[in-house]
């Protein structure tokens, strides 16, 4: 008797860590579905320049376009693309392409070009009109807000990309060099970025 009390203890404590897991699944499913989209908002972006001088100057974005998109539906993971506008500076924007996971209070963003901006966005609150959160590495928290469900980056085809302020064209970071390695990106002018990432100073809300 002790034997079948004891097992189907065991089986109410596996039903109910399948039915929690389960419930987690569509949860996760529900806000990936929400994320689907493009976004816009101080996403805390900066970058690190050298001019021609030597000197080193910082300059903050002031808007990000970010798109989230499933890779298929209901998926609780896929591609994006994010372009960072600038105001100051050399460049008039920075873009790149990553990949991003939701896992129950964390979304996961992997960066194809420049590992060093991968993050996770812990504490996140979501709905159909903004997204808020907390970079888990830098601890700045940010707000987004959401533009529209799907939008077409056909003209963001690359890893990772660039537009100079004195020059309109466009610029590839993935002219290979016969060994592979990834020729440099951030040559503008005579100058170069040595450094991108996130700020750590609070963003308006």
């Amino acid at each position: 008797m002790k034997r079948i009390h004891y097992l189907l203890i065991v089986l109410s404590i596996i039903a109910g860590a399948s039915m929690f897991a389960s419930c987690q699944y569509i949860e996760d499913g529900k806000q990936a579905m929400a994320l689907s989209g493009e976004w816009r908002g101080d996403f805390g972006m900066y970058y690190d320049y050298v001019d021609a001088y030597g000197h080193q100057h910082t300059y903050n974005s002031y808007d990000t376009y970010i798109t989230f998109i499933p890779a298929y539906e209901h998926a609780h993971y896929g591609t994006g693309k994010q372009v960072d506008y600038y105001e100051y500076g050399p460049y008039e924007y920075q873009y790149y392409r990553f990949s991003w996971s939701i896992d129950g209070s964390v979304i996961y963003l992997t960066y194809d070009y420049d590992h060093d901006l991968d993050t996770r966005i812990s504490d996140y609150h979501m709905t159909n009109d903004y997204l808020k959160g907390t970079f888990a590495y830098s601890g700045t928290n940010f707000r987004l807000y959401k533009i529209a469900d799907y939008y077409d980056w056909t003209p963001y085809v690359n890893s990772y990309g660039f537009s100079t302020r004195n020059n309109t064209g466009y610029h590839s970071a993935l002219d290979t060099r016969a060994d592979g390695e990834i020729a440099a990106d951030s040559i503008a002018v005579e100058g170069k970025v040595i450094a991108r990432g996130r700020r750590t100073t609070p963003l308006k809300q």
